[in-house]
């Protein structure tokens, strides 16, 4: 089958939906182009801080999967963007399923090639939620309340799948959209499962362990992603040091790349201390290293998609964020459906209850053991991108 992804970012070698989609339909032997963007940095892209890309069309091809980066025809406030219309491409591709992520301002091209060819099946997916979308009256009366709801609307009779990757994401398509739930199916962000195998078989956490000088019996805690003020990284550093405990390591991957006061906030939060780790922005191969080499993982803030990565890796998962719980507008609940989550309740005592969290599992090894069976469970039944590309085919073999 061929498939063609239509996406506004697509960072080579990241973890990022995108990414393992595209991978996974190759591995069960499917052709994968992608339409994207000329932005190639995540940073730039997630801050809003990029200069529009000037040049024109690239294209490459990367572990099979082939990329055609376009420039953006209209880019007004980085928040409608559209390319040149994509009719003469998608005609050339002859795609058999057109997958669009979001609501990008060229759903119509896509919605005019299934209408010209009736056989080939378009689904869409949809990210955004009241936590990191719609948070001002123009954002979400204009932008989505408008702009993106004339687009959706007209495709929505064309789509043959809807696909909400939270429950908050389902909500905001039902409040703000008017789409009814019974039209959508919730398709969880997963994690790469035949890497994260992979790791756990080999030397990594007795390697990483080894360089960082933590015994078998030492108790590590990882962190991590997009380092920003909203992911609170300095709360967990302090509830580090409340521990008082010599023999607890915490591990942090990422960086706050663009963000050099933030970056001074982290180190100067850790004080120096050996056992608190920075490592940088890490290849995918080499997260899922450290990954292996820690015992907990714990987030203080926003959602980041290290969270499906812990649960994938077996990992405990601690939650500080306040609206990832039950109902909340990052609610974590779905992915919690063995007890492999601990998620606080108060954001004003953050710090307190992090330390105490973390000190309970630390002296409750049975409760680290359960967790990590759950988060097992959890990640073949809902996090297996075999799974999760089987579900959207699904739609290609609907009438």
């Amino acid at each position: 089958m061929k498939i063609l992804m239509l996406c506004d970012f697509f960072g080579e070698g990241l973890q990022y939906q995108e990414n393992l989609l595209a991978k996974y339909y190759v591995k069960h032997g499917h052709a994968v182009s992608v339409v994207t963007s000329l932005i190639e940095s995540v940073f730039e892209y997630a801050n809003d801080t990029y200069r529009r890309p000037s040049g024109g069309p690239r294209e490459s091809c990367v572990n099979g999967i082939r990329i055609r980066r376009l420039p953006y025809r209209t880019d007004f406030l980085k928040r409608v963007r559209t390319f040149a219309p994509l009719d003469d491409y998608l005609e050339s591709e002859a795609p058999d399923l057109i997958y669009v992520h979001d609501i990008m301002l060229n759903l119509p091209d896509a919605v005019r090639y299934v209408r010209r060819h009736p056989n080939a099946k378009l689904i869409l997916d949809y990210h955004a939620d009241y936590s990191n979308s719609g948070r001002n009256w123009a954002s979400l009366r204009v932008l989505h309340g408008i702009i993106r709801k004339r687009a959706l609307d007209r495709a929505r009779p064309h789509l043959a799948g809807l696909f909400p990757i939270t429950p908050p994401s389902a909500r905001f398509l039902h409040e703000v959209y008017r789409v009814p739930y019974e039209e959508m199916e919730l398709l969880p962000l997963g994690t790469d499962l035949d890497l994260c195998r992979e790791v756990e078989l080999s030397d990594a956490r007795t390697r990483l362990r080894a360089q960082h000088g933590v015994g078998e019996d030492g108790f590590v805690i990882i962190t991590g992603g997009k380092l920003a003020p909203r992911k609170r990284t300095e709360m967990l550093i302090e509830a580090f040091h409340n521990l008082g405990d010599a023999n607890v390591w915490l591990v942090v991957v990422g960086a706050a790349e663009g963000d050099a006061k933030y970056d001074d906030l982290l180190r100067r939060t850790a004080r120096g201390s050996p056992r608190v780790i920075f490592t940088g922005w890490l290849d995918t191969r080499s997260v899922c290293d450290y990954f292996a080499m820690a015992d907990v993982a714990v987030f203080p803030g926003s959602q980041s998609i290290l969270w499906q990565q812990a649960i994938g890796m077996g990992k405990p998962l601690v939650i500080a964020e306040p609206m990832a719980r039950s109902g909340g507008d990052q609610d974590v609940s779905y992915l919690n459906r063995c007890g492999n989550i601990l998620v606080s309740e108060d954001p004003d005592t953050r710090v307190e209850w992090l330390a105490k969290t973390i000190s309970r599992l630390m002296h409750d090894r049975d409760l680290c053991s359960r967790m990590s069976m759950g988060a097992r469970s959890v990640a073949s039944e809902m996090l297996d991108w075999n799974v999760t590309i089987a579900k959207t085919l699904q739609c290609c073999r609907t009438p």
